[in-house]
């Protein structure tokens, strides 16, 4: 009697359980079941498994939740269209080269609030298009890209914090992109477009990377408001590289404490419009480049302005060079001096890169001036400005240093004077 009270009572219990209980109750499993458009909560804990997104569903981590995998395929894939990730720790441990935390593919999906721990690469857009991801952080081992696009096209990377990877953001074959408010440091380069055209960067932070951006075969690119600072670790870093670079607008950058400010080669028809270039080795170089258009920039506290070879057919006006020579006789704010940059150290140290040694030694200038360039070389801005541009904030604080120790190197020598001649 009692064993049938039991079962009668376990098939009354069935009617009243939920459809969407399932035996085995993963995340995936999870998915599978859910209706398009349906909004899956996780709860708080880790998860070992690997995702995929296909039906236009959002998948929002409640607290704290880690999805980890350590296997090839990627922690979570997404595809189809719509689909949303928040709130989500991802962390991918393959040592399989080339393998992603996250694979996009698809379009108008959004990636918001997640943070990746990539052994290899953080996301990758595949084919992807409208895609936001934004307000998320991607740390990496420098092995693959924080986020990296391959034949992508209108999406949108905001207010991320991307950290040692060999570049940051890496865009190839990619349009009409705009990369905003990023955070890049610890990478190869920070961004990095190749074959790219009509895309924009604009107030992103690249700091302390080889080099801060890289633009190579881009057409139309906009680069407005970065800052691309203390990228010097490398004989060959810069705050921006262009190469083979046209019809493009460098404007409103701040490029500070670089070995080269901005480097541009084979690069032409580019507009390069009140940037602020301070504190570099070198702030603007420019090798074999012509009809840009130089203006407005404001060049402070390099140890060298500017250096140019085969690359006299460009436009400079109107910029402020802070170590030239200036007069005023118009009262109209120009220099009646100009201001020209000689290409003679630039050959030299491009044979025998080690004489960059030896820059501004003495013999080296007495050779510059007896060795002088044809005008036709020389890059000349025939109206410089008398007062900066744009604002310059200088730091007073190694002077106050420099001022420190020479004082106690003073009262040091005057103590040993006094007491050395009173014993002799």
């Amino acid at each position: 009697m009692e064993i049938i009270k039991t079962a009668l009572f376990l098939l009354i219990f069935s009617f009243f359980l939920p459809i969407n209980s399932y035996a085995d109750e993963t995340l995936q499993s999870r998915i599978d079941h859910a209706s398009k458009g349906e909004i899956i909560e996780i709860e708080e804990g880790i998860y070992e498994e690997s995702l995929t997104l296909k039906k236009s569903i959002k998948l929002i981590g409640k607290g704290d939740v880690v999805i980890r995998s350590c296997e090839e395929k990627p922690v979570i894939r997404i595809g189809g269209m719509n689909n949303t990730l928040e709130n989500i720790k991802v962390e991918h441990c393959s040592d399989v080269e080339k393998t992603t935390a996250i694979y996009v593919t698809g379009s108008r999906h959004m990636l918001q609030d997640i943070q990746i721990d990539a052994e290899q690469f953080g996301i990758k857009l595949d084919k992807a298009n409208h895609i936001t991801i934004k307000d998320s952080y991607v740390l990496g081992h420098r092995k693959g890209n924080g986020i990296d696009l391959w034949e992508s096209t209108s999406n949108t990377i905001q207010n991320m914090n991307i950290s040692r990877f060999l570049d940051g953001i890496y865009m190839e074959q990619s349009n009409r992109n705009l990369l905003r408010e990023n955070t890049l440091t610890s990478s190869r380069y920070g961004m990095h477009l190749m074959y790219a055209n009509d895309n924009i960067l604009q107030k992103n932070s690249s700091r302390e990377n080889l080099t801060g951006t890289m633009l190579m075969e881009a057409k139309r690119t906009s680069v407005l408001d970065n800052d691309f600072s203390l990228n010097l670790d490398n004989v060959n870093a810069q705050g921006l590289l262009m190469y083979y670079v046209t019809d493009s607008k460098i404007i409103g950058n701040h490029m500070t404490e670089n070995r080269v400010g901005i480097y541009m080669e084979d690069s032409h028809n580019n507009t390069m419009k009140s940037n602020k270039l301070t504190n570099n080795y070198i702030g603007v170089q420019f090798k074999r480049s012509i009809d840009n258009q130089i203006t407005l920039n404001t060049f402070a506290g390099n140890v060298n302005e500017a250096q140019a070879i085969e690359s006299s057919k460009n436009t400079f006006i109107k910029n402020y060079w802070e170590a030239s020579a200036k007069i005023d006789t118009s009262g109209k704010g120009i220099s009646a001096v100009p201001f020209t940059a000689d290409p003679y150290f630039l050959t030299l140290t491009e044979d025998l890169p080690e004489y960059q040694l030896f820059f501004q030694a003495p013999g080296l200038s007495l050779l510059q001036k007896m060795l002088k360039s044809s005008k036709n070389q020389l890059l000349l801005d025939s109206s410089p400005l008398m007062k900066p541009s744009v604002e310059i904030v200088k730091d007073d604080s190694s002077g106050l240093i420099l001022w420190a120790i020479s004082i106690v190197m003073l009262c040091v020598s005057l103590l040993l004077f006094v007491f050395g001649r009173k014993r002799i």
